[in-house]
């Protein structure tokens, strides 16, 4: 026949599993779904545009007198317009007498 004080200790331990476990499920559950929110609300913009008709985002105003722009042509217009630095004479002389004095 089982033992008496077996049947209790059996009892307790299942209630202490059992405590344990509500524990665990009542602090796990709320993390998961606030991880879950964290999740939509930082990737927003592309699962938004999952739902959103293609036609809607494709239609992007044009405009005109504009040409398409290649990769490579517009770093070099802008190295173009920037009017370079010039030293002039008395500068150049200055700077070379301070470096004189360094040395």
């Amino acid at each position: 026949m089982a033992n008496p004080k077996k049947n209790v200790a059996n009892k307790r331990r299942k209630k202490q599993r059992s405590w344990l476990k509500k524990l665990l499920f009542f602090v796990s559950v709320p993390l998961i779904v606030w991880f879950a929110a964290f999740l939509i609300w930082f990737y927003w913009n592309g699962l938004s545009g999952l739902f959103t008709d293609a036609q809607k985002q494709e239609a992007k105003p044009v405009i005109k007198g504009s040409r398409p722009v290649e990769p490579g042509e517009s770093s070099e217009n802008s190295r173009a317009k920037r009017p370079q630095e010039t030293i002039h004479d008395e500068d150049r002389k200055k700077l070379d007498d301070i470096l004189k004095r360094r040395n």
